[in-house]
C-alpha cells in the first residue's frame, strides 16, 4: 500500500476515534460510570477588557460518587471534518483563548448527580478582534493534574468537554473560498453526490449554509437540495458531501452551490455540469428491440415465402386438372 495511501487511512481512524469524545452530549461510559458534559457548545461575544461568566455542567450518571479533574486547553482543527483537537501547550496562537478563563481545578459530583461549573472570561484590553476557542474537559481521575494529556487510550476515552466559543467585539475579516465542488462527470443512476470543500479565511468562525440547484438538459428546474456544512474555523478547510435522490435522467445536468456565511450574508457560488444517463439501460433495451424486430420480420418472411409455396402448389393442382380434363 503506497504511503500517502496509509497516512490518509491513519488520518481518517485518528479522526473518527477524536471525534466520539466532542460529540454532542459528549458522553462517555466505562463499566459503571457515566459522564455527560452539558452542553457541548457554549457561544459568547465580549468587548475588550471586559469580564464575562458562563455556567457549564458535568453529570455523573455512575451509581458512585466521583471527583472530577478539570482541565482548559486551546484546541485546534487540522483535519477537513471539523475535529476538535486539544492544545496542552502555550502555542501563542491568535485564537487562543484558554489563558483568558479561571474555573475551579477540581470538581466533586454525587452518584447521579449533576453539578454546575462557573467559568470566568477575563478579556485583555488588547485583545484582537474574532474568534477565540478552547475547551473544558473533564476526568474521573484525580491523580491525574490539570493538562496532562497521557496518550493512552484507556485516559483519553475518558475526557469529555464542552468546545468554548468566545467573539471578541470589533472589526473583522469574514471571507471563505470553494477550494473544491464537484461530482462524477457521468452517471448511469441515481443518487448523485456532490463534494465540496470551503476554506475559511475569517477572524472567526463561520457556517456556510444554502443549497445545491438543479437544472435539467432543457436548462428547466429540477431540484434543490439544502447544504449545511457545518463550523469552520479559522485558517481552516472543511468538507461537506450531500447526495441529490434522483434514480434516473435522460441528458446533461447542471448543479449550482449558493451559500451564505458571517453576519454580512457573504455568498460563495460554483457551477459544474454532469450526465445522468442510463447508458445500458437503453443498449440493452435498443438489443432487446432489434432482437424482437429481427424475430417479427424473420416469421414473417417464412410465412410469406410458405404462402407463396402454397399457391404455386395450387397452381400446379390446376394445370395439373386441366391436362386431366383435355385427355
Amino acid at each position: 500500500m503506497p504511503t500517502a495511501q496509509r497516512l490518509r487511512i491513519k488520518n481518517i481512524f485518528s479522526s473518527l476515534f477524536l471525534a466520539t469524545v466532542f460529540l454532542l452530549s459528549s458522553q462517555v461510559a466505562r463499566a459503571d460510570q457515566t459522564i455527560t458534559a452539558i452542553p457541548p457548545r457554549v457561544d459568547l461575544k465580549a468587548d475588550p477588557g471586559q469580564t464575562i461568566t458562563a455556567d457549564v455542567k458535568i453529570r455523573n450518571d455512575s451509581a458512585a460518587y466521583q471527583i472530577f479533574t478539570i482541565a482548559i486547553d486551546d484546541f485546534i482543527v487540522s483535519d477537513n471534518i471539523g475535529t476538535p483537537i486539544p492544545i496542552t501547550s502555550n502555542t501563542g496562537n491568535r485564537w487562543s483563548l484558554k489563558n483568558w478563563i479561571t474555573s475551579p481545578t477540581e470538581i466533586p459530583v454525587d452518584a447521579h448527580g449533576t453539578q454546575v461549573v462557573r467559568l470566568t472570561f477575563k478579556v485583555p484590553l488588547a485583545a484582537l478582534p474574532g474568534g477565540h476557542y478552547a475547551m473544558i474537559t473533564y476526568q474521573p481521575h484525580p491523580e491525574v493534574k490539570k493538562g496532562d494529556l497521557k496518550q493512552t487510550a484507556n485516559l483519553i476515552g475518558q475526557r469529555v468537554g464542552t468546545l468554548l466559543y468566545l467573539t471578541v467585539n470589533g472589526p473583522v475579516n469574514q471571507k471563505a473560498e470553494i477550494v473544491e465542488f464537484s461530482t462524477e462527470n457521468f452517471n448511469e443512476q441515481g443518487p448523485v453526490v456532490f463534494n465540496g470543500i470551503i476554506s475559511s479565511l475569517s477572524d472567526i468562525h463561520i457556517s456556510p449554509k444554502g443549497s445545491i440547484t438543479i437544472f435539467g438538459p432543457l436548462n428547466n428546474y429540477v431540484a434543490e437540495i439544502p447544504v449545511e456544512v457545518g463550523n469552520i474555523f479559522p485558517e481552516v478547510k472543511r468538507e461537506f458531501s450531500v447526495s441529490w435522490n434522483q434514480r434516473w435522467g435522460y441528458g446533461r445536468y447542471r448543479a449550482d452551490l449558493n451559500l451564505l456565511y458571517g453576519t454580512n450574508g457573504d455568498q460563495l457560488v460554483a457551477s459544474i455540469y454532469f450526465w445522468l444517463f442510463p447508458i445500458r439501460l437503453v443498449i440493452y433495451t435498443l438489443i432487446a428491440t432489434v432482437s424482437i424486430l429481427t424475430i417479427i420480420i424473420v416469421l414473417n418472411k417464412r410465412g410469406k415465402k410458405h404462402q407463396e409455396e402454397l399457391e404455386r402448389e395450387v397452381a400446379e393442382l390446376k394445370e395439373e386438372l386441366k391436362e386431366v380434363e383435355k385427355k
